[in-house]
């Protein structure tokens, strides 16, 4: 072999592989936790959605029968399927239910009136009494008012009840973020 046919082989020295791996690890360090902060924010929609829905459901009891109550399913609201957050009302308001029905509504005190986190983020979706137990979402006894919550794990790094992501809405729409969760 001459030298001309040596000196014409291409590739790369060990020093520039160990600069591109050395790159491609800084930016992972970068990108990671950016993309499950956004994934995370992203999955709060579905809170929103879902108070939407409630909110929707106890409009529309209240303008049929002049009161809010917590029989959400025959209010029309759909109960949610494959959701990060559990949904609805602390308790039951059987004062208020009562009053639907004195107006002539079906609404039974025995209704649901919450749902459960149906998925599961690091192994753990929220149950209903997790969802009781982090924020008051009631209607009160005179069917006047009413707040309703979403609470739901988002990142696998915060799913404990102390650390999950909150919203409620209230009579007055208005949303509010409780807890950011992620």
């Amino acid at each position: 072999m001459n030298k001309k046919n040596l000196k014409s082989k291409k590739g790369f020295t060990l020093v520039e592989l160990m600069v591109v791996v050395a790159i491609i690890g800084v930016l992972t360090s970068v990108a990671i936790p950016n993309f499950r902060r956004y994934q995370a924010k992203s999955k709060t929609s579905e809170a929103k959605i879902q108070l939407a829905g409630i909110y929707s459901a106890q409009t529309t009891m209240q303008s049929d029968y002049d009161h809010f109550a917590t029989c959400l399913l025959k209010a029309g609201f759909t109960a949610p399927v494959n959701n990060y957050y559990a949904v609805g009302h602390s308790a039951t308001a059987n004062a208020a239910n009562t009053l639907v029905r004195g107006e002539g509504g079906d609404c039974p005190n025995g209704d649901t009136f919450q749902w459960a986190a149906a998925k599961n983020v690091g192994g753990v979706a929220v149950t209903t009494a997790v969802h009781t137990a982090q924020l008051a979402a009631i209607v009160d006894a005179t069917g006047e008012t009413f707040t309703a919550s979403a609470v739901g794990y988002i990142d696998s790094n915060n799913n404990t009840a102390g650390a999950a992501s909150i919203w409620s809405i209230d009579d007055t729409k208005a949303v509010t973020q409780n807890r950011i969760g992620y």
